[in-house]
């Protein structure tokens, strides 16, 4: 992996993976928010993510990241150089998500319960207050979870509501730290990881 430092809210991470054949391998790039509910947020492949291809001719099929192949490490370099470029310009909160909203086409990450913690950590207090009515109203929240993840995650999605309400930004803040902090606690991430303020502490 090569990780883009400081790390704060959201990795931005190159993965090298192997694959069934010991001959080829996979690689992409992730944003990773570590400040969400999903407890296993460094887990997996991260709400946003894409394949780094390697160039090929129209008239060719794409070529596969290969070990043995002698022109694989130039369109490596490339192909991480180029990468490296673009996760630089997504150094905010706001510009990694604007950037999701932008360029990913799947729905799942960009519901109303990401949608509802992403705008109380930057500071769009307002709008999350309507994502609240819809989150309040869905019935995952309020299901009888008996995996202990989704418990964890329906009680820290509850524990929103209350502070939400009262404009407490003070307490907004408080309980996204600490979900970054138990997230990060032990993974990868932690060694990289640098706490940092909230959009939501910054402004009024």
């Amino acid at each position: 992996m090569l990780w883009l430092t400081p790390v704060t809210h959201v990795t931005r991470d190159i993965w090298i993976y192997p694959t069934r054949s010991a001959l080829h391998f996979d690689l992409h790039w992730t944003l990773t928010p570590l400040f969400q509910p999903d407890v296993r947020a460094t887990a997996h492949a991260g709400f946003c993510w894409d394949f780094i291809r390697r160039p090929f001719e129209p008239s060719e099929a794409a070529k596969a990241w290969c070990w043995d192949d002698p022109t694989m490490p130039e369109d490596l370099l490339c192909g991480i150089e180029k990468t490296l470029r673009l996760l630089r310009t997504l150094d905010t909160l706001q510009a990694g998500r604007s950037f999701t909203e932008a360029h990913m086409d799947y729905t799942w990450g960009k519901d109303f319960f990401e949608n509802l913690v992403y705008d109380i950590a930057l500071g769009n207090l307002n709008l999350a207050r309507c994502w609240w009515q819809q989150v309040e109203a869905s019935p995952a929240l309020h299901a009888s979870h008996h995996d202990e993840f989704w418990r964890t995650w329906a009680l820290r999605i509850q524990s929103l509501g209350e502070p939400l309400m009262d404009d407490d930004r003070a307490a907004l803040a408080a309980i996204l730290h600490r979900w970054e902090r138990e997230n990060v606690a032990g993974t990868e991430a932690e060694a990289f990881w640098m706490p940092s303020p909230f959009p939501l502490e910054e402004t009024a």
